[in-house]
């Protein structure tokens, strides 16, 4: 009974109109990221040949007009030469332009770390724009710079040939990782609040089938969530599949084995405050947070749909859950209602985030750990299983549908 029931569900669920729109729609924009937005994507490590060519030229054409005027001492008051430390960059990066012209990747990388450590207030001056509107714009350079550092160190640990695409992170495998880490994690948990939000209020029009289903009211609601869920699943892998696929034959697969930094302490970052886990370590801590995540969202438009039965009341009022944490965030909130915004569970929406410690980072607080963000969905998900029990007690079958 229980099968025939989740077969019944997840036809319903596939042949949903709705559903299949937002298919659609997802997959066109997965193939505008692979194809469109990530080819046209410039980075920090990105390297344009041309405009190289014209700091190289200008370069030359300075220590020409020095040489002309015996500008090529020391300054009186620095102590330092301009035209040798003009001379000393002008050979770094036109031997990085020559590595990258002959497709020397590995030389190139290990000059344009070489650059980024010898050229440390170049580095932050080039990348200060980004941070023009951050309240902590030093210490945001800072940990970029520390990222940058540890991505290169990581990828010249593998021995390994080195690619481009490695460089600017777009291999498959960067590419995930990086979409762990941005916004997309709320168009995950969104996808799951839109396939789930007539999870319940669907099968209305078969009212008289299902009321005389030899099956309890909350079972009934526990496999529908369950169908819901695996649907999910399923949609979400099969995006991430194709993704990938097509990323790894245009910038390849990348390693899989590299180093992930991990922010370990609040407050001033310094190289020691970070550690590092391995890529499958930060993929698995990750799953099982938006696994989590994912099973809350369904249970929780379950308990929305008793209560409204409309779909799209589910919907908006779902996506107010989602996105609750931009009515108040700001990187010195800590406290919510009187309490650590630690102990509340849409902290830990940007479940990437977490693992990688970037929300104690921004928010400078040591409490948002993978470990709490376990416990504290856990338990949520306890109180919504509770709620649910008794809501669908008060709400019977046959009050629901009538």
């Amino acid at each position: 009974m229980i099968r025939s029931l989740f077969k019944h569900e997840f036809m319903l669920m596939l042949k949903s109109r709705k559903n299949n729109i937002f298919i659609g729609f997802l997959f066109i924009l997965l193939l505008a990221f692979c194809f469109i937005i990530q080819p046209n994507q410039e980075t920090v490590d990105s390297f344009n040949p041309n405009l190289e060519d014209q700091e190289l030229e200008l370069m030359a054409i300075q220590q020409e007009a020095r040489m002309a005027r015996g500008s090529t001492g020391f300054g009186n008051f620095t102590g330092n030469s301009i035209y040798a430390t003009t001379a000393y960059n002008y050979h770094l990066h036109n031997k990085m332009k020559h590595a990258y012209e002959d497709g020397d990747f590995t030389r190139f990388l290990h000059l344009l770390m070489y650059s980024h450590e010898s050229g440390f207030s170049s580095f932050l001056d080039d990348v200060a724009p980004q941070f023009a509107m951050s309240p902590s714009p030093v210490k945001d350079q800072m940990h970029l710079f520390h990222q940058t550092l540890f991505n290169y160190e990581a990828h010249l640990e593998q021995d390994e040939r080195i690619t481009y695409p490695m460089i600017e992170q777009k291999t498959a495998v960067q590419t995930l990782q990086h979409a762990l880490l941005s916004p997309v994690t709320y168009l995950i948990l969104f996808t799951v609040i839109f396939f789930s939000s007539d999870i319940v209020t669907q099968n209305r029009s078969y009212r008289t089938l299902l009321q005389g289903l030899p099956m309890s009211w909350y079972r009934m609601l526990n496999v529908k969530s369950f169908t819901s869920f695996t649907y999910t699943l399923a949609v979400l892998f099969l995006l991430m599949l194709t993704g990938l696929g097509i990323i790894t034959f245009i910038n390849g697969v990348g390693f899989f084995n590299i180093s992930i930094p991990v922010v370990t302490a609040a407050g001033n970052i310094m190289r020691e405050n970070y550690a590092f886990i391995a890529f499958g370590e930060f993929l698995l801590k990750a799953c099982s947070l938006v696994v989590i995540l994912i099973y809350l969202f369904t249970r929780l438009s379950t308990l929305l749909s008793l209560l409204f039965k409309n779909q799209w009341i589910v919907l908006f009022i779902g996506t107010i859950v989602l996105f609750s944490e931009r009515f108040y965030y700001s990187r010195s909130t800590r406290n919510l209602f009187g309490m650590d915004v630690s102990n509340f569970p849409q902290t830990y929406f940007e479940f990437g985030n977490v693992v990688t410690g970037e929300k104690t980072f921004l928010l400078n607080l040591d409490t948002i750990t993978y470990t709490k963000g376990i416990t504290v969905l856990l338990i949520t998900l306890i109180l919504l299983e509770i709620t649910l029990f008794f809501v669908s007690k008060l709400i019977n079958k046959r009050r629901f549908y009538a």
